[in-house]
């Protein structure tokens, strides 16, 4: 059974501010709950403006530790992200942001739609992935006043 999340938060800060903080990989386990570990493997340039990020987070929570690469589909010119699992526990990852400019700042579109292939995963984790990813987007929201304020 596939978990799909989604939500719009309006940003003070600019589409390109946002856009780079979620692509500032490396830095996650700073910041965002439950990350342990973040590291960029590879980024590759697909066309102009567009490249694609390999990485790899480690997750815990309580008991629970997993490692998984993802693949993220980064366009600079349309301030989005697309991530996909490369290897690691879930089923199916799909994962949007969009960043779009306003008047006063950002809006900041996120989606989220997932399956974990683990059922205990499945049973802990997936059942509480709605706070989990309130916790996620605060995470960035928080990182962004730290940063840009």
């Amino acid at each position: 059974m596939t978990e799909a999340v989604s939500l719009i938060r309006h940003s003070p800060f600019s589409a390109q501010q946002m856009y780079d903080l979620v692509c500032d990989v490396d830095n996650y386990s700073k910041f965002v709950p439950y990350c342990t570990a973040s590291r960029v493997i590879s980024v590759t340039e697909a066309a102009e403006g567009q490249s694609v990020m390999l990485a790899d987070l480690r997750v815990a929570y309580k008991m629970l530790r997993e490692t998984y690469t993802s693949e993220i589909k980064m366009d600079a010119a349309a301030h989005s992200l697309l991530v996909t699992q490369a290897n690691g526990p879930f089923r199916k990852l799909d994962n949007r942001w969009t960043f779009t400019d306003t008047s006063e700042g950002s809006d900041i579109h996120f989606y989220l739609d997932f399956e974990f292939g683990m059922p205990l995963l499945r049973q802990i984790i997936q059942p509480m992935m709605g706070r989990v990813v309130e916790k996620f987007v605060s995470a960035f929201e928080e990182r962004a006043l730290d940063i840009y304020s």
